[in-house]
């Protein structure tokens, strides 16, 4: 039987779930929305706002007990509207495209400081 190929996880490898409120920016305008899983390459934002797969935006997170806000440039990889009598949040996976360290680092400290582990 032939071996898969590429990633199996579908980029859900090392995230950590969390519950922090961050900025949308597109073309000008800003959106808000809750951060539910972050990880190396992308995070989870849970909100009601429609973007279009492979809008950028840029993601800003203000994390407690960080020096400061963390900018990342992200593209959109896929949206999830709002359905009615649906446990799973409306919301977009974003992926990482200019990541600043900082942030790399913060992904990465949060996985492994969280009681939940990677989600």
């Amino acid at each position: 039987m032939p071996e898969p190929r590429g990633r199996t996880d579908k980029g859900r490898a090392n995230r950590v779930r969390l519950d922090v409120p961050v900025q949308l920016w597109e073309h000008g305008a800003s959106y808000t929305g809750l951060a539910k899983n972050i990880g190396p390459g992308g995070i989870f934002v849970a909100t009601v706002r429609s973007l279009g797969v492979g809008d950028r935006v840029i993601v800003i997170l203000n994390v407690k007990g960080d020096a400061g806000p963390i900018e990342a440039l992200a593209e959109v990889r896929w949206c999830r509207p709002f359905v009615e009598l649906n446990d799973q949040p409306a919301g977009v996976g974003l992926r990482f495209i200019d990541t600043p360290l900082r942030a790399a680092v913060l992904a990465n400290e949060l996985r492994r400081s969280s009681p939940n582990g990677a989600a």
